[in-house]
Order: structure tokens, then C-alpha cells, then sequence
């Protein structure tokens, strides 16, 4: 190729020679540009392919994520709920225990505070008691 640009331009003459130089110059540098450009470009391909992929993998976590999330907060939720039913059980219990506890109490005062019975009608006031004692616990609900 320098051999055919010396010979178009004559190859004796100095400015000739500049200007096959100038011009060897410019093809050297924009062929050198070009391949920097292409090389350059090959690089922030791959850095594209890459960032992309990069990209690709952390919106996968974070669809996941959004979904653990989500799946936790149900959870608590749920949790939270069985707490609140578990509290109103229990609050229902307590006041039933607090009746039967008051009904006890006053069968316990009411005895003890009963004057003492004469030795010959202990037995009829046991049976008694014993009877009036099985007939209230069945109209309470509990079995003897």
C-alpha cells in the first residue's frame, strides 16, 4: 500500500513525501481508533452482559424476598390472631372460675357457720346435706 501511494504521488518530491506521511498518519490513527472503539465497545459489552445478569440474579432475591416477607407477615399475623383468641379463652375462663369460686366459697361459709348438730340427728343431717349436695351438682352440670 506505501509503495502505491509513492508511486501516485511521485515519489522525488519532499512535500510529496510529507504528504504520503500525513496520510500514512491519518490511516494509522483512525485505523488505530477504530480497533481502541471496537475493543472498548467488546469491554462495555461484556461489562453490559454482566451488569445485566447481575441485574437479572438480584431481582430474582428481591422477588424472593418480597415473598419471604409477605409469607413472615401472615405469619405473625396468624400468631398475633391465636394470641387474641387464646387471651379471650382464657378471660372467659377465669371469670367461670370466679363464679364457681364465689358459689363455693358461700356453700363453705354457710357451713361453717351452721350451729353444731346433736350427736342422735348427725346421720339424718349428713344424708341430708349429702343429698341436697348431688342434687345441686346435677343442676350445675356436673356428674356425681
Amino acid at each position: 500500500m506505501i509503495g502505491w501511494i509513492l508511486r501516485f504521488l511521485g515519489a522525488g518530491s519532499i512535500g510529496n513525501l510529507l504528504i504520503a506521511a500525513a496520510l500514512i498518519a491519518a490511516v494509522a490513527g483512525a485505523a488505530g481508533f477504530a480497533s481502541g472503539w471496537k475493543l472498548n465497545g467488546w469491554r462495555l459489552g461484556a461489562n453490559i452482559e454482566r451488569l445485566a445478569g447481575e441485574a437479572s440474579a438480584l431481582r430474582g432475591a428481591n422477588q424472593r424476598c418480597t415473598v419471604n416477607v409477605a409469607e413472615v407477615k401472615a405469619a405473625v399475623a396468624s400468631i398475633v390472631k391465636a394470641g387474641e383468641e387464646r387471651a379471650e379463652q382464657a378471660r372467659k375462663g377465669i371469670q367461670k372460675a370466679e363464679q364457681a369460686a364465689v358459689v363455693h366459697i358461700n356453700r363453705a361459709a354457710g357451713i361453717i357457720q351452721r350451729p353444731p348438730v346433736p350427736p342422735e340427728k348427725q346421720c339424718d343431717t349428713v344424708r341430708d346435706e349429702q343429698r341436697a349436695y348431688v342434687i345441686e351438682r346435677r343442676a350445675e352440670g356436673a356428674t356425681p
